[in-house]
């Protein structure tokens, strides 16, 4: 049976408003009295029943966080910065991975994690879609999407998608590369993909630089996706001199698979990456990239969380700068 604070009075000869005090930390007791009621608590198992408590202090601290077991490694980065920001705000976190295009799988998440009477729920490389979105909203609960931009009325923190996609073009395009592929998943069915992909026309554009249609290879995130990728454009010779790697993974194949081919990187086929992971500096050659800084975008989503507590209809956009890492392969 589980043990209570009943018990703990009994055994220590004090009032269970007493051991509540010495066990919530408000005082009105001797340091004596905190540490036989301490022992006792440890000596029979007790723990504090963390729903129960929220109940009475009708004030939560858990906040759920959903993720996806993802083609791209950057999840892990997001995911232990909010774990440590959490800690800094005292706050207590419910980890649960969804699988990909499974929406009857991640609402029954969100359902778990309403019951659990969490005060907001983080989705890291999934999207809610607006049921889920409302469903949250009518429960109180914060949502909010992190390192992606999304289409979805939902507070979001994430690097803007269009100048990434606008910024890795521009400088493969200052490298004197005019015939520039662009690989990773459909760019007409995937949000995030569009707006960089629509950056990347617009920078294409701005240069004066017509777009061909055989520079585009629309597969998805994963490694052997680049590989693919590679094949398609080694086919056809000098058909691309540069590619952009929508993720590191896909950039990392792309890379092996032209090596496979024995196409020079840099000096056949430039590589520019999205995304900037570890990956990037183990890779030989080493990837340039555009590199999001996934660390901030952990913190300020903590803080978001944190700021809209009160209001967690509000609706808050939070962009974070990346910048441009050089490397071997431009």
């Amino acid at each position: 049976m589980r043990a209570k604070i009943s018990d703990i009075a009994k055994l220590a000869g004090v009032s269970t408003a007493s051991v509540s005090r010495v066990l919530n930390h408000q005082g009105g007791y001797s340091r004596q009295t905190a540490e036989r009621i301490m022992k006792i608590a440890d000596d029979i198992g007790y723990f504090k029943d963390r729903s129960a408590a929220d109940l009475a202090s009708r004030h939560n601290n858990t906040i759920g966080v959903i993720y996806t077991d993802f083609e791209t490694n950057f999840n892990d980065l997001i995911i232990r910065q909010i774990m440590t920001a959490a800690k800094q705000h005292q706050l207590d976190v419910i980890l649960m991975i969804a699988q990909q295009n499974d929406p009857a799988g991640l609402t029954k998440i969100v359902r778990g994690m309403i019951e659990r009477r969490v005060f907001a729920v983080q989705f890291i490389s999934t999207h809610p879609s607006f049921q889920i979105i409302n469903m949250l909203n009518r429960a109180n609960i914060f949502p909010q999407v992190i390192g992606d931009a999304t289409n979805h009325q939902v507070s979001s923190v994430s690097s803007d998608d269009t100048q990434i996609g606008y910024q890795a073009t521009r400088y493969l395009i200052q490298k004197g590369r005019r015939r520039i592929g662009f690989a990773g998943p459909n760019v007409h069915q995937d949000y995030v993909p569009r707006l960089r992909f629509a950056g990347y026309r617009q920078a294409l554009a701005d240069s004066g630089l017509s777009f061909s249609p055989d520079w585009l290879y629309e597969e998805n995130y994963s490694y052997q996706a680049g590989i693919r990728a590679a094949k398609y454009y080694q086919q056809q010779i000098r058909l691309v001199d540069a590619v952009i790697g929508i993720s590191d993974e896909v950039s990392w194949g792309l890379l092996n698979g032209f090596y496979d081919a024995q196409v020079d990187v840099p000096n056949d086929v430039a590589l520019i990456s999205i995304d900037g992971t570890e990956l990037c500096q183990q890779t030989r050659p080493k990837l340039t990239s555009v590199t999001q800084d996934f660390v901030t975008m952990g913190e300020k989503a903590i803080d978001q969380v944190i700021n809209q507590r009160d209001q967690p209809h509000q609706i808050t956009t939070t962009t974070v700068a990346f910048r441009i890492d050089p490397r071997e392969t431009t």
